[in-house]
């Protein structure tokens, strides 16, 4: 039997499996309970349906109700839900270009028609062309901010002068936010604006990319949506309980923070030194154009994996930051490399 033939058509996400000696292509982040124990108990028990002891400990965290709140497997799944429960073949869904792969699969897996909206030369990312493009009447509007992979920062205002012209679901992927310098989330108009989704993840700042834990903020309507068509237990109790463990070290995790982005700001001033061109980033990675056209190939062979993405014909590279020690050994073989070709 075959599957429909938007199925067909799709490239699948795919992740190689490869060694390595450094890992910088995933915007994974350091393994901060590595020394924690997690309480087993109750295993043989299903999940708690509704997560309630999480969604209350994050509702006292980001001071929001907790009826406001969704947790999902990663914020992937809720992101797949609000397509499910909202988009009809031959829905208009806008974007930003570049910006997370998965918003462009999910529009092919659903048949919509997925309208993707130019960055400027230098990755700003300019709201006045997404509003230009609201005649074209989207369901779902995805904006990445930070945006991945360049590391852009949409200011909050832009959102908000998008959010009072349109109609349509305005999804917000944080998953970054906690690595910006500025507070840029949106999460505090939730109540304000009905047409407002805001995902976030444990995946990034929290280090929890294993545990595939993320969660949703929205009106109580879009909220009751997704209670209709999620899964039964769809969020398992080890996910449940690394949640609750995590937010419960916010002072360890707010120290990582703050380290990831010092020492982001001093690999990119010495990328710079070594004629990288380097796009401003608010992520926990840098978003860059190499000197080499072959960099990324010849950092993969020494064991440095690093995101090579092809934009309008050019080379750029995304670099997850990690620990000082990591980013001296990538820039260390960086040098290597340029100087290989000298």
């Amino acid at each position: 039997m075959k599957p429909r033939k938007a199925i067909e058509d799709l490239k699948p996400y795919e992740v190689k499996d490869e060694t390595y000696l450094l890992k910088l292509d995933a915007n994974e982040s350091e393994d901060y309970l590595a020394l924690e124990k997690l309480e087993l108990r109750g295993l043989e028990l299903y999940p708690d349906y509704d997560c309630k002891a999480l969604r209350t400990a994050l509702s006292m965290d980001l001071n929001v109700d907790a009826s406001f709140i969704t947790m999902g497997n990663g914020s992937s799944e809720l992101l797949d839900l609000l397509f499910k429960a909202y988009v009809r073949k031959d829905d208009v869904i806008l974007s930003f270009d570049p910006s997370f792969s998965m918003y462009e699969i999910y529009a092919n897996i659903y048949e919509a028609n997925f309208v993707k909206v130019p960055s400027n030369p230098d990755f700003r990312l300019d709201i006045d062309l997404m509003i230009d493009r609201l005649y074209l009447n989207p369901k779902i509007i995805l904006i990445c901010s930070p945006n991945n992979p360049t590391g852009y920062l949409i200011p909050t205002e832009d959102i908000k002068r998008l959010l009072i012209q349109t109609n349509a679901l305005v999804i917000v992927d944080e998953a970054y936010m906690e690595f910006s310098s500025k507070d840029s989330t949106l999460i505090d108009e939730i109540e304000t604006y009905k047409n407002l989704v805001v995902l976030r993840t444990f995946s990034k700042a929290y280090g929890l990319a294993g545990a595939r834990l993320g969660y949703m903020l929205s009106s109580r309507e879009a909220t009751d949506v997704i209670k209709k068509i999620r899964s039964p237990y769809h969020v398992n109790t080890l996910s449940q309980k690394l949640g609750l463990l995590a937010l419960s070290k916010k002072e360890l995790i707010r120290q990582s923070i703050e380290k990831i982005k010092q020492t982001r700001t001093n690999f990119e001033n010495d990328l710079e030194k070594l004629g990288f061109i380097v796009y401003p980033s608010e992520g926990n990675f840098v978003w860059v154009k190499p000197p080499q056209l072959k960099l990324s190939q010849r950092l993969k062979e020494k064991g440095v994996l690093v995101r090579k993405i092809q934009f309008n014909d050019e080379a750029y590279i995304r670099i997850t930051i990690k620990t000082d020690e990591d980013m001296t050994l990538c820039l260390s073989i960086i040098k290597e490399i340029i100087h290989e070709n000298k």
